[in-house]
């Protein structure tokens, strides 16, 4: 008695989560919430928005002044404990890595901007008995959105700011914050050379 009580109670507590899980996920099966609900009560998400980049590809975008020429490339994002990107840093100059300098700019700066493009649209289906080959025609093409372009390579084609190359060229030195240990190693070793200066007769 107890068993069957047992597997009664079992069952229905299954039945109950499933209408509650196909009540929750009435969406359509072909757009599924971005987010999952761990039992930790972590968030966690299930898939890139058509609206988000991925960082480490924004490294190495091209940024073009207001001429349409290539005045430099990005070479780091910075941002906030919160997650927002504040600061972007672009490499300027240089062959190869060697003479290039760093400067930077707010975020809020940079223009992104991506072309639209095109893909091969879907053939539809030849018609049933239909002898006519399609080895001689052109395929169809269509055009996606900038957005669901970005989406898909994960960073926009270009980066805009409104500055010349002179000007980067000019512009200050971007320094990344100093590490704490190089600058006690460094202030020991001038403290010991001061220390050897004044015992040299």
């Amino acid at each position: 008695m107890l068993k069957t009580l047992a597997y009664a109670t079992l069952f229905s507590t299954a039945l109950v989560g499933a209408s509650a899980y196909g009540a929750d996920n009435s969406a359509a099966p072909n757009n599924p919430p971005a987010q999952a609900q761990a039992p930790s009560g972590v968030n966690f998400v299930t898939r890139q928005e058509k609206t988000q980049w991925r960082a480490p590809k924004l490294v190495g975008v091209g940024v073009y002044g207001p001429n349409g020429k290539q005045v430099g490339k990005i070479d780091d994002l910075l941002m906030d404990h919160s997650g927002a990107t504040q600061t972007v840093v672009i490499g300027v100059g240089g062959f190869l890595g060697f003479g290039k300098k760093e400067v930077a700019v707010p975020f809020s700066a940079v223009q992104w901007r991506t072309e639209p493009r095109k893909v091969p649209a879907a053939n539809p289906a030849p018609p049933v008995g239909s002898t006519t080959g399609t080895s001689g025609q052109q395929q169809p093409m269509k055009q996606i959105s900038p957005a669901a372009a970005e989406a898909s390579q994960g960073y926009p084609d270009k980066a805009i700011l409104n500055v010349t190359l002179a000007q980067l060229k000019g512009a200050p030195d971007f320094k990344y914050a100093p590490s704490p240990t190089a600058e006690a190693n460094m202030q020991s070793s001038g403290a010991a050379t001061q220390q050897t200066r004044k015992a040299t007769p």
